[in-house]
């Protein structure tokens, strides 16, 4: 235990999980250094995703030093579905050649209970992401704590609870270790930027599977800021600092999940935690909603008449293109959160019917001829619109997981089903079976017009965008 790192009262099964975990890193570690620095066998080491256009998402990739997990099975089964975030399971057998493998991991903030075979793209998907980035901070070339590393280590999260391989808990782990102290202090920077706290979901996570209170104490830091986000005149958190009055679909993943799960797992936030992600949720959403169709429209600026950004309508603020990995952002954060929010919640109904309505206008505009959803989800039938991976392995997620909770009838199991086989055709695999995500936009912000969206071809592979993607969709569609 590092200096000034407490943990929970002792208990066998935190000592377990600890030792689980401490386990999987040094077998991984091992396993790494023998392998050299190279690419590995038979793949490549990722490819880079472009620059985003200087706004909100940022479409960093980059290609990882080789190297090789280790491997062997994890020796827990799972236990997973339902909402909220149960405490760790017990001890997993040693598998042979492997390590321990911790137990079931409990229900998790997905919808499907069941196990992932060790053939699930799932299971591959995320193999492949420790084979080509050893280490986690190299999965994009930023080395901070930023949401394009938090969103491919949550799908790996995934992962962990649909299989209980300790591997996965101890990658996620490495990369949290890089920026939170032993002390619980998490390096981040201080100007406010929901890319930055999306992480951070991860962390009540962390600590349930492992005890250490450092997590604890890192999750009460990210907690706190909160309390200073700048908000604009209708209580609306701003989406970055440099974006005063602004909430993009975005944010919604970037900062509310963590709320709530925060709210859920430690039990000490009162009915802050509740209120606020509902209330940010309803806000952004019924200012985006087209209430003709059950879409959303990207963002919504609430600054002044004559102080609004050039996207924005005069009048209503709302951005004019219903981008459809945005829709995907708001979905997953939906049915995440729902599974946290308690169900005498006040606003529950309220986001249930915004979740229903999405789900019946995804139905309309799913394209007939791939069961892909478009790049501009209305705008199918222009000649130049095209269809997009990242924003598709969201939505099958989320419309997934709704109809396991019952939060939307169970006849768009059929949506969720074919776009998840169209999303199987964007998968590629190299001589040595490797997988790789093709199709997926790069990180964009708000765009002014239909062609901002249009023009950003090429799409990219292996981008931290399609890697969340495939792995949460795979999680729910393949877990048995």
């Amino acid at each position: 235990m590092h200096a000034g790192e407490a943990s929970r009262p002792a208990s066998k099964l935190g000592l377990v999980v600890s030792c689980v975990v401490a386990a999987a890193a040094a077998a991984w570690a091992q396993g790494c250094a023998s392998k050299g620095s190279g690419p590995p066998s038979g793949g490549s080491g990722g490819v880079v995703a472009g620059a985003g256009g200087g706004a909100g998402e940022t479409g960093a990739g980059g290609s990882g030093p080789g190297g090789a997990a280790a491997t062997g099975g994890a020796g827990g089964s799972v236990s997973s579905g339902g909402g909220g975030d149960p405490g760790p399971g017990t001890g997993g057998a040693v598998a042979t050649g492997g390590v321990t493998g911790s137990g079931g991991v409990g229900g998790g903030v997905g919808g499907s209970p069941g196990v992932l075979a060790p053939t699930s793209l799932a299971v591959r998907f995320a193999n492949a992401v420790m084979t080509r980035w050893p280490d986690p901070k190299s999965i994009t070339l930023a080395n901070a704590w930023e949401y394009n590393h938090g969103i491919v280590l949550r799908g790996i999260e995934q992962v962990y609870r649909h299989t209980g391989d300790a591997r996965y808990l101890a990658y996620i782990q490495r990369y949290a270790d890089e920026f939170v102290s032993a002390a619980g202090v998490v390096s981040l920077p201080a100007e406010h930027s929901f890319d930055n706290i999306q992480p951070s979901v991860l962390l009540p996570f962390l600590y349930q599977q492992t005890g250490a209170a450092k997590y604890r104490i890192a999750a009460d830091q990210i907690r706190a800021r909160y309390d200073t986000i700048p908000r604009n005149a209708d209580g609306g958190f701003w989406h970055k600092q440099i974006y005063p009055n602004q909430m993009w679909l975005d944010g919604a993943y970037m900062a509310l999940p963590f709320l709530a799960r925060y709210g859920a797992t430690l039990g000490t936030c009162g009915a802050f935690c509740n209120d606020t992600v509902a209330q940010q949720l309803l806000l952004v959403g019924n200012h985006v909603r087209d209430p003709a169709t059950g879409l959303l429209y990207h963002a919504w600026d609430d600054s002044a008449a004559g102080a609004k950004a050039p996207w924005a309508n005069a009048g209503t603020g709302r951005s004019p293109v219903v981008w459809g990995r945005a829709m995907g952002w708001y979905a997953m954060a939906l049915v995440d959160i729902l599974g946290d929010l308690p169900a005498s919640h006040v606003s529950r109904g309220d986001l249930l019917g915004l979740l229903t309505g999405m789900a019946s206008a995804l139905q309309a505009t799913q394209d007939p001829a791939s069961g892909l959803w478009f790049q501009v989800v209305d705008q199918g039938a222009r000649s130049d619109d095209w269809t997009e991976t990242s924003g598709t392995g969201m939505l099958v997620y989320a419309l997934k997981v709704a109809v396991d909770r019952g939060y939307i009838a169970s006849s768009y199991l059929t949506v969720a089903s074919r776009g998840w086989q169209a999303l199987q055709t964007k998968v590629t695999t190299d001589i040595a079976g490797t997988p790789t995500i093709t199709g997926a936009v790069q990180g964009m912000g708000v765009q002014v017009d239909y062609a901002g969206y249009i023009n950003q071809l090429p799409t990219l592979s292996n981008s931290p965008h399609g890697l969340c993607a495939i792995l949460l969709a795979a999680s729910e569609m393949e877990a048995r």
